[in-house]
């Protein structure tokens, strides 16, 4: 199977982070978007919407949409089932993934989409959209940081993709200027344990 990527795209990293923490090792094919390849037409044919990333299986099946991707790859692959292992888990690690996905990773998104200046020629910048986003991620830090006062990780006491989601979304609001807060403590010390796994390197951006 072929896993199509840029590798900028915070999508594309948090499948990547997943694919690590699975030990899964697709061949990565490189999507020029600074060319415009994903509008090409034949990108287009594995992913009408022209985005990353793409997961191409090898009978020809096309998957986009990055937690798609992921729970294929869970439920398919050998490794630690990072969905949850039983209906308790999924249910709790997807509650997790639905919070951190919609106000944490998403919202450090559109941040930098409405506030970075490599931005300003592709969306039409609002400052109080980027303010309203940037109040949301700093929102989903306290929470985290109550969760992850009482267990090690977002959803319990295993890595979930709850975990790989918010991790990347936390380095993608430290590249966009957002901070975790030091009295965060417990989601700076969460950070610091999920930055010493080999993963994390896939969801850095300095």
């Amino acid at each position: 199977m072929r896993l199509y990527i840029e590798r900028l795209a915070p999508n594309a990293r948090r499948v990547r982070v997943f694919l690590a923490e699975k030990g899964v090792e697709p061949e990565l094919v490189e999507v020029d978007m600074a060319s415009g390849e994903h509008k090409s037409a034949a990108f287009l044919a594995k992913n009408p919407l022209g985005q990353v990333p793409v997961l191409e299986l090898d009978d020809g099946l096309c998957i986009a949409e990055s937690i798609s991707i992921c729970r294929y790859l869970d439920e398919t692959c050998s490794g630690p089932r990072l969905f949850g292992a039983t209906p308790r888990e999924r249910a709790v690690v997807d509650m997790w993934l639905r919070r951190v996905e919609l106000r944490l990773f998403s919202a450090a998104v559109e941040y930098g989409h409405h506030s970075h200046p490599y931005f300003a020629d592709t969306f039409e910048q609002n400052a109080a959209f980027a303010a309203h986003h940037q109040d949301l991620v700093v929102d989903s830090f306290a929470l985290l940081d109550r969760a992850l006062e009482s267990r090690p990780f977002v959803a319990g006491e295993e890595i979930s993709i709850a975990d790989v989601t918010a991790y990347t979304g936390v380095e993608l609001a430290k590249f966009f200027g957002i901070a975790v807060l030091p009295e965060r403590r417990h989601v700076r010390t969460w950070s610091e344990r999920m930055g010493e796994r080999p993963s994390s390197a896939l969801a850095r951006y300095v």
